[in-house]
């Protein structure tokens, strides 16, 4: 009984923090990001774009932070597809911001029953990103929408240690 009430109550806030990242979205071409509002993803906006990809990201961000996202993450995603040379025909996925890497830890936890010290991590079973943004580094983002673009690319996915070389290759290359 007591085993099953903390149960209860950890998928309780597990749901909540997940619900919590669905307050909004944002559609791209290619995914949708899901947030919780406009201070976090106006963070989301500097640590991914103001210092740049070297290919069109400047550190003046015009427009709403909402198209700024949008545009941040397509070419991110683009660049991370020419940098892979694989181009997924239906390439679709969701982009969830949580604040911590606890919640990160605790999704995870949640859809694997593993604890881990994760600061990201892309699901393959809900084709969703997820990460800190406390800790986002344009890198580590990188390298999880490649495991998302290597995932959509492949019918039978390669093994997991070719899977992260590839995303490693990513980071290195950006």
């Amino acid at each position: 009984m007591r085993y099953s009430l903390s149960l209860l109550l950890c998928l309780t806030v597990i749901g909540s923090l997940v619900a919590r990242a669905d307050a909004a979205e944002i559609n791209t071409a290619f995914a949708v990001i899901k947030y919780t509002d406009e201070a976090q993803l106006k963070t989301f906006n500097k640590k991914v774009g103001s210092s740049g990809f070297g290919f069109g990201f400047g550190r003046k961000n015009t427009g709403t932070p909402e198209a700024t996202a949008r545009k941040q993450v397509n070419q991110l995603i683009g660049r991370v597809q020419e940098i892979l040379d694989m181009r997924p025909k239906k390439l679709r996925f969701t982009i969830t911001i949580l604040d911590t890497p606890q919640q990160v830890q605790a999704v995870y936890q949640q859809r694997y029953g593993r604890k881990v010290d994760f600061i990201a991590f892309y699901s393959p079973g809900d084709e969703t990103v997820y990460f800190s943004l406390k800790k986002l580094r344009r890198t580590v983002f990188a390298h999880e929408i490649a495991h998302a673009v290597i995932d959509r690319y492949f019918e039978k996915a390669p093994p997991t240690k070719i899977h992260e070389l590839l995303a490693q290759y990513v980071e290195k290359q950006l």
